[in-house]
């Protein structure tokens, strides 16, 4: 799949919520006017046939093949070009504080993300602008908005500015990292979709319908996890009403991979494609490979490019992701702002939590940053989108390659 074969239907999405709030005003309507059970009848068929819809278009998309982008991990390695697969034979000698400096890099790039996951770029700037911050932010924010209100069930949103963090904040992005080291340290490089399955479902927490701050996961894995509380079992507990198949959260989750494999890109991309194909498809999948292996190869090279291109090897060669990374590889943006407008004059009409356009934000803020942490995170985020999953990869990214010290202490002290 190439991108100008690609046709967005478009659509309403403050209509569609207009039309959703018309029917809950009818509902209430019905009761005011004695009308409550008829009116129940009448919700229950709307919410029949909307499933009716999201099944009709779970089989449509599942139904389709294209050779460019195979589900297989022996039909995706076919499609790969030529590449490093393996750096070195041994661990070095620097992994230790490279490792340490990823680590902290991610939870650094995900505390700041946190505290504007989503905003608007211009939301964003003057909020900051409000309370004397910079923007890009230098540092951790100083407010946040509802600061008050939870923050991944334990924390309060407070606990992502800088006066107010004595620790790293929980958040579903970190909670994957570990996670997938859990998963492999209990039943080791080997592990199973099924092993996975059993620790998210002790340790990831659902949490509330009602309160997104009371959430433990989100989008296709919050599908997957009430698939599977209803008893249904893999591999259809992943894709059972799940519209995520290619966004984002897959590559959220590979941090740990390449963790595992410093300067083996092949096999870190292996094991990402066993966690990603659990719930996602084609370039949900590649985009978590893709991801793996960069942070896998960063352990060995000096240069966070050099890591994306040996990345890029590990994932079919005309998918539509590797050409959207190809494509930003070849910009040569200067700041935030020209990154995100050219990501979206490229790819305007694709969701804003894809695995593709957030990946573009991790490779343009790379190019921007230049080795600087600060200005890697920073101008990362500043792109919005999901900005704790951006923010958190690249400073992962950026910190395997420049190590714990190359971090400024603003980011990693209490």
């Amino acid at each position: 799949m190439k991108i100008k074969d690609v046709h967005y239907v478009p659509f309403s999405g403050i209509q569609l919520n207009e039309k959703v709030d018309d029917i809950t005003r009818y509902l209430r309507l019905a009761a005011e006017f004695g009308c409550s059970e008829e009116g129940k009848k009448i919700f229950d068929k709307f919410l029949d046939n909307i499933q009716k819809r999201i099944d009709e278009f779970q089989d449509l998309v599942l139904r389709q093949t294209d050779p460019d982008e195979p589900d297989s991990l022996k039909e995706i390695r076919k499609l790969r070009p030529e590449g490093p697969r393996k750096l070195i034979d041994h661990i070095p000698c620097e992994y230790p504080e490279r490792l340490r400096g990823a680590f902290y890099g991610r939870m650094a790039g995900c505390t700041l993300g946190a505290a504007v996951e989503f905003q608007p770029i211009e939301e964003m700037k003057s909020w900051a602008e409000h309370f004397g911050d910079d923007f890009p932010p230098t540092n951790y924010w100083s407010h946040v908005k509802n600061p008050a209100s939870p923050h991944y069930i334990t924390a309060k949103k407070i606990n992502l500015t800088r006066n107010h963090i004595d620790s790293v904040p929980p958040d579903d992005d970190i909670m994957y990292t570990l996670l997938g080291l859990l998963t492999m340290e209990q039943c080791g490089i080997n592990f199973t979709q099924e092993d996975m399955a059993k620790i998210w479902m002790r340790f990831l927490p659902v949490g509330d319908d009602e309160t997104f701050g009371m959430r433990g996961c989100f989008w296709g894995e919050r599908i997957m996890m009430k698939n599977l509380k209803k008893g249904i079992s893999l591999p259809e507990a992943g894709v059972r009403g799940n519209p995520n198949l290619q966004n984002i959260a897959a590559w959220t989750r590979a941090d740990s991979y390449g963790y595992v494999c410093p300067g083996w890109p092949e096999k870190a991309a292996e094991l990402a494609y066993r966690d990603a194909s659990i719930n996602h498809r084609r370039n949900g999948v590649y985009g978590s490979m893709f991801m793996a292996a960069t942070i896998s190869a960063s352990f060995v090279v000096d240069d966070p490019m050099e890591a994306v291109r040996i990345g890029l090897t590990e994932i079919p060669e005309d998918c539509l992701f590797a050409e959207g990374v190809r494509w930003a590889l070849e910009q040569k943006c200067t700041n935030y702002y020209e990154a995100a407008k050219a990501v979206w004059d490229v790819y305007n009409g694709m969701f804003n939590g894809s695995a593709l356009t957030n990946a573009l934000h991790v490779v343009m803020g790379l190019y921007i940053g230049n080795k600087d942490f600060t200005k890697t995170i920073s101008e990362t985020i500043a792109m919005s989108g999901d900005n704790d999953c951006t923010g958190a990869t690249a400073g992962s990214i950026l910190g395997a390659i420049i190590g714990l010290k190359g971090i400024p202490s603003k980011w990693i002290d209490p």
